[in-house]
């Protein structure tokens, strides 16, 4: 089974945090391979969002940001973006113990017809 990781809301004062979540956020099972000199080289996948589409899914939440994953990397991304991403500012506010920045759920993949 398949599922899709779903942006349901942003909350006050985490937008930064969540585009840049948005923006850095890799699949962990689903590898590229590559060859160089020799040398085989494996980079996770992302979920492939230029900063203009992160913003966009950011702000019109709910907004589907993978579809078709596994449970167990549903369940990565879901983690990653309600932690948000700061090192790119360090005035970003930090979530309280406890709370996300924003709100993920994961869904079971609609099926195609």
């Amino acid at each position: 089974m398949s599922y899709d990781v779903v942006l349901e809301s942003v909350e006050p004062g985490f937008h930064g945090p969540v585009v840049a979540a948005l923006l850095t956020a890799s699949i962990p099972s689903r590898t590229v391979w590559r060859e160089s000199g020799g040398f085989r080289n494996a980079t996770t996948v992302g979920l492939g969002l230029n900063p203009a589409k992160a913003e966009r899914r950011a702000t019109s939440c709910p907004s589907v940001v993978a579809r078709g994953v596994t449970l167990e990397d549903a369940e990565h991304l879901k983690a990653y973006l309600q932690a948000g991403h700061f090192p790119e500012k360090a005035e970003w506010p930090r979530p309280e113990p406890g709370r996300a920045c924003c709100v993920v759920a994961i869904r079971p993949a609609e099926e195609k017809a």
